[in-house]
């Protein structure tokens, strides 16, 4: 009987045990989930990715996201494919940021992350409605026919998107677009739009084609020898930014 008694005991204290931590995982705030990500990403000590797993176990979804994150840039393939694992998880359960996350990487690849086009489209679609890097990676896959059939009309639906949700790599490449008149019509002052929003956004390449812009009057602006070192400087400044990410 004593027996008996002593394992219900245990088992009582187990469940109220898991709901006390279950109850904890919850109230974690994304502020504490965030602190342990970078903690996490940046020296990659036990005790925050620990902390991870056990608020990512009981079901916090910021949690198990920020685990998945830092997973990924771990130096081991081990803990790198677990972070690809949970993010398909994650992508099953219709989470966009995942969604985009998961056919990013399949697009890209990475050690121990191999490449996947099919799935990367798959994921890429589920997503790009909502995630404007999405919407640019599948104008990448689009453009280059990865895995599909080129088509540049696809290609610049999507590119336009992510160009109009602020992503500076798609609004630069836009501006080509209009540039040189590959896929849409030739349009200087677009391109200058454009290309001016990339630049205002810290993109190097942006800065320094508007820094040639200036040195060889194009795109409708008059040479302009001051503006020329000024955009050179800028985009030795973004240099700069992009190394100490």
């Amino acid at each position: 009987m004593s027996a008996r008694f002593g394992f219900a005991l245990a088992g009582a204290a187990l469940v109220v045990a898991g709901t006390l931590a279950a109850v904890a995982a919850a109230r974690v705030s994304d502020v504490q989930i965030g602190d342990w990500q970078m903690q996490g990403a940046a020296t990659h000590a036990v005790l925050p990715v620990w902390r991870l797993r056990v608020a990512a176990a009981f079901g916090n979804a910021a949690a198990r996201e920020a685990l998945a994150d830092v997973l990924l840039s771990s130096a081991q393939l081990d803990e790198r494919r677990e972070g690809v694992e949970l993010y398909r998880r994650l992508a099953s359960e219709g989470r966009v940021r995942a969604q985009a996350t998961l056919g990013h990487l399949l697009l890209r690849g990475a050690p121990g992350i191999e490449l996947d086009y099919a799935q990367s489209r798959r994921w890429l679609t589920a997503s790009a409605e909502r995630d404007p890097q999405a919407a640019h990676d599948l104008s990448t896959l689009y453009r280059n026919g990865y895995g599909v059939a080129r088509d540049p009309r696809v290609a610049i639906h999507w590119l336009e998107r992510a160009a109009q949700a602020g992503v500076p790599l798609a609004q630069f490449q836009l501006a080509n677009e209009y540039r040189f008149g590959t896929t849409l019509p030739h349009d200087d002052a677009l391109a200058l739009q454009w290309l001016t929003r990339a630049a205002n956004a810290e993109l190097p390449e942006a800065n320094l084609a508007l820094a040639i812009a200036y040195r060889n009057g194009e795109l409708g602006i008059a040479r302009d020898e001051a503006q020329y070192w000024a955009y050179v400087k800028e985009s030795e400044h973004d240099l700069k930014h992009v190394s100490r990410q």
